[in-house]
């Protein structure tokens, strides 16, 4: 295995701040002239039918406490999630041989004073 399990997971990390990362270095100096206005990000996508079911069960359970506000945030979180999650897979492609990485350590057992 190339990448250990704790690289990995400060890679799994960082990855929700790399957005916000390059938009920061990409901001450009204050000047007196002004700077022109960027074209509006493309709509967020909908969300699809796995995102939908499971708002549905997130209203099942705690619908009572949520309005239709916290519903569309809550889908659109789910959506969010399961973007990021197919981009980590194309980027990362597993093979067959890729396997968790499983660590025993036998420790003897503790003496009693």
């Amino acid at each position: 295995m190339a990448t250990p399990r704790r690289g990995f997971l400060k890679t799994l990390v960082a990855v929700p701040l790399v957005p916000a990362a390059a938009a920061v270095a990409q901001t450009p100096p204050a000047t007196s002239t002004p700077a022109p206005v960027p074209s509006p990000s493309p709509s967020p996508t909908a969300p699809g039918p796995a995102a939908e079911a499971l708002t549905r069960v997130v209203q099942e359970r705690y619908g009572a406490q949520l309005d239709a506000d916290a519903l569309r945030e809550i889908a659109k979180g789910i959506q969010d999630a399961q973007d990021a999650a197919g981009r980590l897979r194309k980027a990362l492609k597993l093979t067959n041989a890729d396997e968790p990485v499983t660590l025993f350590g036998a420790r003897p057992p503790r003496v009693r004073a």
